[in-house]
């Protein structure tokens, strides 16, 4: 495995910025937030070229800002799986191997997910489709437990992915977000299908996305996460902590915390 980090825990620099400081720091995949790609202003085109330069590796992360692609409002449903397609198109464009997407949510927290299934698996199959077409694995995001999502434990990710039984279909395993579900260990241990991308941070059952180098009572211990971990995926783990105001000296230690761990 190797070490890679959220263009979004430096969200406070250019992207052209955060490309340049990732490499001069060591680590080998950026993840770009499809966002901060469009704030640059650089075409497809010029951001391949730029991180070519700078020697790192890619991937991308959908937006999820006011995105739901389940939501019962078939306009922001059509809006939101538009602009999944649309990540999905400059992924192919700059030869991202993989993006993730969050899955949909329910819309209210009167709503129960048995509503939402369907439309679930239907956006999902377009989704692969439409990846599959543009040679671009999606890897779907397990989700933290908070109110309206439905897809956050083992049953629920292994009835999306195999129910599509795509090849261009995969997990984005977050490791922070089962944390606060049940056993992260027994979680890793029985997972059942591709992964294709790690997000990693270290979390208390409350908190999410904290610095690895987080001491504080309750946390990850990682050392048989990552054991587990290692017989089952090949790839870059993205780091996500984060702390406001201190970006550089957390995504500093971040990298230094994991390097000797992996």
């Amino acid at each position: 495995m190797t070490i890679g980090t959220s263009s979004a825990v430096l969200r406070n620099k250019k992207l052209y910025e955060i490309i340049d400081f990732l490499a001069l720091k060591g680590y080998d995949t950026v993840e770009i937030w499809i966002g901060q790609y469009f704030d640059s202003g650089l075409s497809p085109n010029e951001l391949k070229d730029y991180l070519k330069r700078a020697g790192i590796g890619y991937r991308i992360h959908a937006d999820m800002r006011d995105v739901n692609i389940t939501s019962a409002n078939r306009g922001i449903r059509e809006e939101s799986l538009r602009q999944i397609f649309r990540t999905i198109e400059i992924a192919s464009e700059i030869k991202a191997p993989v993006v993730t997407v969050h899955p949909g949510k329910m819309s209210s927290s009167k709503d129960i997910p048995d509503e939402f299934w369907d439309i679930q698996l239907d956006v999902f199959s377009q989704i692969a489709e439409y990846s599959k077409r543009y040679e671009v694995v999606v890897g779907v995001e397990n989700m933290e437990n908070r109110p309206k999502e439905f897809i956050i434990d083992l049953p629920d990710i292994e009835r999306l992915i195999k129910s599509i039984n795509s090849s261009s279909l995969g997990l984005t395993l977050d490791l922070a977000h089962y944390y606060g579900v049940g056993n992260l260990l027994g979680f890793v241990e029985k997972l059942d299908v591709p992964i294709v991308n790690v997000h990693i941070s270290q979390a208390t059952p409350e908190k999410m996305h904290l610095p690895l180098s987080s001491d504080i009572p309750g946390i990850i211990n990682y050392v048989p996460v990552l054991r587990s971990l290692k017989d089952k995926y090949n790839g870059p783990l993205i780091i996500e902590g984060y702390v406001r105001g201190s970006e550089i000296e957390t995504v500093t230690s971040n990298y230094q915390w994991l390097k000797i761990r992996i």
